[in-house]
């Protein structure tokens, strides 16, 4: 039986480019998982990964070793399931729009594990737990009763499922090591397999706005993710975004729901419901059921994804009414407005820097003990295209302290370019 390297040999090596054997990037895994390697170590793996890539075989082989710490469910007596699920972006509603909209649509079963906030975007299990009373922490038996009763289910199912993968998630979020075609792919692979559904959808998008910094990087972790899910027989549709400006005009936990129950209502931004709309028709065509991004559309507005969100919200603990009215939902202390230092046509928002501001309000977590703020946001008003004068109102923070609310001003209006 062959030896494994020792970690720091696989650091070195990978460190310097050179090859390293699958077999002992799974066991620089399995070492951190047992104790054998420190955070640092993997940290500086992470890191490494992220700037040189990683091999398909070794993606393959984290994968499988991240899996291996944890249970895996097996969803077929549901009936078709399909895990649709997103890497994270700036102001990213759109799993829930289409969540919504899926389940709506008969004939499948959204069965989501979700995931948190990491570096600078948005994870759809802080979102949601901005709607008071759900909870997106279910044990397992509710979390699939939850997906048979009510069609849909957003929430971890327990501690047992691919807690590695979780406190890997933790680690890139507190050690800047987020980024990379692989980590990402990786990451939704794992999380999508271990929850049983034998369809996943997932969007990755690429921009300032999301972990990857442009459409090919987020190609490239589309592939990498569909082949990776190929090896469990799942089928994957893996959709590229483009994400340099905010999605929905907004960041931050409970402005990003507002945003997605407006567009359910048929009102809201168009992009969203778009964006929505098309990761749900990839969904459906996953799981091989009948319908396209026009038939998902017409669900926004006619109420029929609007009373799934209902039914889902109430099966996870919350009050079905916020769907429907806006106002139930709370709000933050403080609200900023960021003024239009000069008359022109918007060029850009950059979307990282807006996600970057929501983070230092509390969006997401500057240290790994942090508590997410889910009131806490920016609003963008100016978006790209439109035409502003001196003095209009560009953007609105929302937060709980007034130092970090006007520093976050700072940030808001670096991130809006203004032209001729």
């Amino acid at each position: 039986m062959e030896v494994p390297l020792p970690t720091l040999e696989v650091l070195e090596r990978t460190r310097r480019g050179e090859s390293v054997d699958p077999a002992d990037v799974a066991a620089l895994v399995n070492a951190w998982t047992t104790g054998a390697a420190s955070d640092a170590q993997m940290a500086a793996w992470c890191a490494t990964a992220g700037l040189r890539g990683v091999p398909y075989e070794a993606s393959l082989a984290v994968v499988r070793a991240l899996l291996a710490g944890g249970d895996r469910l097996e969803l077929a007596r549901l009936g078709p399931t399909v895990d649709i699920r997103s890497a994270g972006g700036v102001g990213d509603s759109s799993l829930v729009i289409a969540a919504s909209c899926l389940a709506a649509a008969g004939g499948v079963i959204v069965a989501s594990t979700g995931a948190r906030a990491i570096a600078h975007v948005s994870g759809v299990l802080d979102a949601i737990e901005a709607i008071p009373g759900v909870r997106a922490e279910l044990g397992v038996e509710q979390w699939v009763l939850q997906a048979r009763d009510a069609g849909m289910v957003i929430a971890e199912p327990g501690e047992r499922l691919v807690p590695e993968e979780r406190r890997l998630a933790s680690l890139r979020d507190g050690t800047a090591t987020a980024e990379g075609d692989a980590m990402v792919a990786i990451a939704a692979a794992a999380r999508g397999i271990s929850g049983g559904a034998r369809a996943i959808a997932v969007e990755i998008p690429g921009g300032s706005g999301a972990l990857l910094p442009d459409m090919d990087h987020a190609r490239a972790a589309c592939d990498l993710a569909t082949r990776l899910g190929g090896e469990w027989n799942r089928t994957v549709a893996a959709v590229a975004s483009e994400r340099s400006e905010p999605m929905g005009g907004v960041a931050g936990h409970v402005l990003e729901v507002r945003e997605a129950f407006a567009v359910l209502r048929g009102e809201g931004d168009a992009r969203l419901a778009d964006a929505a709309s098309a990761l749900a028709a990839a969904a459906l065509g996953a799981a091989g059921a009948g319908g396209d991004a026009d038939s998902v559309r017409r669900m926004l507005g006619d109420g029929r994804a609007a009373a799934v969100a209902e039914r889902w919200v109430a099966g996870q603990g919350g009050d079905a009414a916020v769907v429907g009215h806006a106002d139930l939902l709370p709000r933050a202390a403080i609200c900023a407005t960021v003024l239009a230092s000069t008359a022109g046509t918007v060029i850009a928002v950059d979307a990282g820097r807006i996600g970057a501001a929501a983070r230092w309000l509390g969006a997401g977590r500057l240290d790994p003990g942090q508590v997410i703020d889910p009131l806490c946001g920016v609003e963008v008003m100016a978006r790209v295209g439109s035409t502003v004068t001196e003095g209009d109102v560009a953007a609105i923070v929302h937060g709980s302290d007034q130092w970090l609310v006007d520093r976050a001003v700072e940030m808001v209006s670096a991130a809006i370019t203004v032209g001729d």
